[in-house]
């Protein structure tokens, strides 16, 4: 396995064979979800909302996270490139910075998530199409700057590492548990809310329901579990990286390689979780998944009944002669 331990020392020693089987099931779940979620956003119009410009984001990230991380891993470790120190630096460097590039559209896509739940009235008017385009080109340009040009020209420096890793992975895990809390509040109070609307309504109209209330809340509580699914998956990854990064830095630890495969592993679940997330909470994709898995449904038993009926038509002709 090819681990960064404090410099561009190289470690090589056997990985096990669990590892690596596990390694190429997060791939292949990773590139299908996010290029699953890609393709539906790219060719069906309802889809294309502003708000699901972030997601189109993030999906593109965590898919180049899935087509690069663990094969350029395997093949390092394939070719035998990992007896030379020259062998780490292209994958720390390609491998980072699209993780990066996960992270930041991330924390666009939760932010953007995050007004839309705590400021519904303000979300159409603060967070229109200028607004989420200069966010999603920040976060594409932002990993590029601050590591990938620094790295690639081998700008290194303690306090250009600390900056790198409070910026992408120690302000976003810090924000997204704000995030998380804020949300948690805003629809426990929405949801007591709800409870005496419901109540109001039942005592003053028995016969009548409260659909168009009923539809608001329930797109509210997916949208707060969604955001909070992508965030309990990105805290858990990168907690556990500050953590290999807390011990490089101040020397106060020492990472062994059962923590380099755990954060490795971890890096691709969460690029992996996001498309999960998006299929049963998010609504709009999930409705649009459902109604394609319906025609597909209804497809095969109209095929089934019409080749049965075709049969049974074929058989009376035979017993007829």
């Amino acid at each position: 396995m090819i681990a960064l331990a404090g410099n561009t020392t190289l470690f090589v020693q056997e990985t096990a064979m669990w590892y690596w089987i596990l390694a190429w099931l997060l791939t292949i779940v990773t590139t299908v979800g996010n290029g699953l979620v890609i393709c539906l956003i790219c060719s069906i119009r309802r889809l294309q909302t502003v708000a699901n410009w972030s997601v189109l984001s993030l999906a593109m990230a965590d898919l180049f996270v899935g087509l690069t991380f663990f094969p350029l891993l395997f093949a390092l470790n394939i070719d035998r490139l990992n007896d030379s120190p020259e062998s780490l630096p292209p994958f720390f460097l390609v491998s980072r910075t699209f993780l990066y590039f996960s992270a930041t559209n991330l924390f666009v896509m939760i932010l953007d998530r995050y007004v839309a739940i705590v400021h519904p009235l303000k979300y159409l008017s603060f967070m229109t199409s200028r607004v989420i385009k200069i966010a999603i080109a920040l976060a594409w340009i932002s990993p590029v700057l601050l590591f990938t040009v620094p790295r690639f020209l081998e700008v290194e420096s303690r306090f250009l590492l600390i900056f790198r890793v409070g910026v992408f992975q120690v302000v976003p895990v810090l924000v997204f548990i704000f995030v998380s809390a804020r949300i948690f509040f805003i629809m426990r109070r929405i949801s007591k809310r709800t409870s005496r609307i419901f109540a109001q309504l039942r005592f003053n109209h028995p016969t009548k329901s409260a659909s168009s209330v009923t539809e608001s809340t329930l797109e509210s509580r997916a949208a707060a579990r969604m955001t909070v699914a992508i965030v309990f998956f990105f805290i858990v990854c990168y907690v556990f990286e500050n953590y290999k990064c807390f011990c490089y830095v101040f020397r106060m630890c020492r990472i062994n390689a059962t923590l380099r495969e755990i954060v490795d592993i971890l890096f691709v679940i969460n690029s992996a979780a996001n498309p999960i997330a998006y299929a049963f909470l998010k609504r709009d994709i999930k409705l649009v998944l459902q109604r394609l898995l319906g025609s597909r449904q209804i497809h095969a038993q109209s095929g089934t009944e019409t080749s049965s009926a075709s049969g049974q038509e074929m058989k009376r002709s035979v017993e007829s002669l």
